[in-house]
């Protein structure tokens, strides 16, 4: 395969990474541009890189187009002339919607969303979730073989609408910031209000957030069950648990007409 990237931002270095953990230079051909040419200069010696999208394109057949919603349809628009009846175009533009694209390309696309969950680490184990929304010009053989390889280090959803695109994007990709937000503001609340340090509750709160997910995720506990071992009648757990019932389902509300 051929395996052109386009944009070395946060996404574009994510798959970059993830497709070097997994073996894939070993009988693949990796291809790069992006705009700041000194960002690829770190990079394995096995990878090519471009200055430009032209070359890229003509030597690649899957293109990954990685860069800002904004900038996407004017990078389709400059690589257009140079692709060909086997090119492959895979993005993740989010808002992008497939009638827009089509008014300027007709071939094949498709749209993944990954998450930052699913960043490499020293274990290579498979994780994060990959969304993957196809196009109805994509052949399954390209579908199949495009979800095959983020399967290799990311767990893998198709979504047959934009509404369910959308959905799955907030929480599978957004969620991660989220986390580290209401964790990190959960530490200096804390910090404030105690002795300790930031730095020793911020440590602490993520070992129980990975702890609890790791309890969810094998099903030892359900959710319910999981509250339930924890809080008891009149106790703090539970008192927290009442407020945050009183008033999360309203800042959920107003934070989902912000995103969707």
């Amino acid at each position: 395969m051929r395996f052109g990237v386009i944009g070395y931002g946060n996404i574009g270095q994510l798959i970059c990474k993830n497709l070097e953990s997994i073996g894939f230079l070993e009988d693949n051909i990796l291809n790069i541009s992006n705009k700041t040419s000194s960002k690829l200069k770190s990079l394995n010696p096995k990878i090519n890189t471009y200055d430009d999208n032209i070359g890229l394109v003509k030597n690649s057949d899957v293109i990954f187009i990685s860069v800002k919603s904004p900038d996407f349809i004017n990078v389709l628009k400059e690589i257009k002339p140079y692709l060909n009846k086997n090119s492959y175009i895979v993005h993740s533009s989010a808002g992008i919607r497939f009638e827009d694209i089509e008014k300027v390309y007709g071939g094949e696309v498709s749209c993944v969303i990954p998450s930052i969950a699913s960043w490499p680490d020293d274990c290579r184990e498979k994780s994060g979730v990959s969304i993957f929304y196809h196009g109805k010009n994509t052949s399954n053989k390209n579908k199949q073989s495009i979800e095959d390889l983020f399967s290799k280090f990311s767990y893998v959803i198709n979504c047959n609408n934009y509404d369910d695109l959308e959905a799955l994007t907030v929480a599978t990709s957004c969620m991660p910031a989220f986390i580290s937000f209401v964790t990190s503001q959960f530490a200096k609340q804390l910090a404030k209000s105690s002795n300790l340090e930031y730095d020793d509750i911020y440590s602490y709160l993520n070992e129980t957030n990975l702890a609890t997910a790791s309890l969810l995720k094998k099903e030892v506990f359900s959710s319910d069950e999981l509250i339930s071992k924890v809080a008891t009648k009149n106790g703090i757990t539970q008192k927290g648990l009442d407020y945050l019932d009183d008033n999360l389902p309203l800042l959920f509300s107003n934070l989902f007409d912000k995103l969707m």
